[in-house]
């Protein structure tokens, strides 16, 4: 039975965590899906009350300690052979029952991949296994599962029929351990499947389908579900695992200033001129990604703390310096960031 993971002992790991859903926690959200900077702003599904415990999931059943005040939302979409979804929920327990399988059969895997803070457990098989965010977890539909969240959270992922999974339909089937390890394939795997659901189910993005075809995506999980069973497959060729591991790196590491698309070819052990070539049909560089995920911590930075100065934002953030800072900053938002602090925080 894999081992729970130990819980990191700092203060932040040890602040209670919501167990309902509220406003800023929405908000927090549709941020992170994008959904607030989209053309046509799209709504999510809501499902309150006790008969929204009953609809939420109609082939599992939903528990919760107080049902009149059950809360939760998803996106979804279903694309020509996979499903996406996103959603955010309260803290419960997912139960697929022998029963319910038997009335609602289901040869499919579901994937999974939470980004809040806090930690779930689910039982398959007779095993239990605990994760966290950022875990990549597998899910088989087709058998009894329970998946039991002590707080809010907002799996995003998608469901895939066992036919799409070609000789990997058996580790499918028979999974010994649902949650990936922590490798460079799974990471690459976890971070596409938030932003690949995101773009299909919140945003309804044609480009996500236009960039990656469904085949790419399952070929890419196929991969990460290889090594549950000791067997990874070799990704450096894969246009997909580059650009995903690639913005797994960029996520970690933006704060370093020294970090570099060097860095990134150094870690994924590829030429610079290798990695350049899987980025080619891309919209934006790989320079380009960096400053863009710099410049979202910064504006986080600058909306959550209102007493820190902006040279202490600009060098946690990653900018080399600050004069760099304030220029991405006004060429994206219009403003210098003394300017949108004021505005945020009159």
């Amino acid at each position: 039975m894999p081992k729970a993971r130990p819980v990191a002992s700092s203060a932040a790991s040890r602040a209670p965590l919501a167990t309902r859903l509220t406003p800023r926690a929405v908000a927090e959200w549709e941020a992170r899906l994008g959904v607030g900077n989209a053309p046509t702003r799209l709504r999510p599904d809501r499902f309150t009350g006790s008969a929204g415990t009953t609809t939420y999931s109609p082939t599992v059943d939903v528990r919760v300690a107080e049902p009149d005040s059950f809360h939760a939302m998803r996106f979804a979409a279903g694309l020509s052979s996979i499903a996406t979804y996103c959603a955010l929920q309260p803290a419960m327990v997912l139960e697929r029952t022998a029963a319910r399988v038997r009335m609602d059969p289901s040869d499919a895997l579901l994937v999974s991949v939470s980004g809040m803070r806090g930690q779930s457990i689910i039982r398959q098989g007779g095993r239990e296994s605990t994760y966290g965010p950022g875990d990549l977890v597998f899910v088989n539909n087709a058998a009894p599962y329970s998946i039991v969240s002590t707080a809010v959270s907002d799996p995003s992922g998608m469901l895939i029929p066992f036919s799409r999974l070609g000789k990997h339909r058996h580790v499918a089937e028979r999974l010994q351990r649902p949650v990936a390890a922590n490798t460079p394939l799974a990471r690459a795997a976890a971070v596409f499947v938030r932003r690949f659901a995101a773009e299909t189910s919140a945003l309804k993005s044609t480009s996500a389908a236009a960039n990656v075809s469904e085949q790419a995506a399952v070929d890419l999980l196929v991969a990460a579900l290889s090594e549950l069973e000791g067997s990874p497959a070799a990704m450096e060729d894969n246009a997909l695992f580059v650009q995903e591991a690639a913005a797994d790196l960029i996520d970690r590491h933006h704060r370093d200033s020294s970090f570099s698309p060097d860095v990134i070819a150094e870690h994924l052990h590829l030429s610079r001129r290798q990695l350049y070539r899987y980025f080619e049909s891309c919209d934006n560089s790989l320079a380009s990604r960096i400053a863009d995920r710099r410049l979202q911590t910064a504006h986080e930075m600058l909306v959550q703390s209102p007493m820190a100065s902006i040279s202490s934002i600009a060098f946690s953030s990653g900018f080399p310096t600050v004069a760099t800072f304030r220029n991405r900053f006004k060429t994206r938002y219009g403003v210098g960031p003394v300017e949108y602090r004021h505005r945020v925080h009159g």
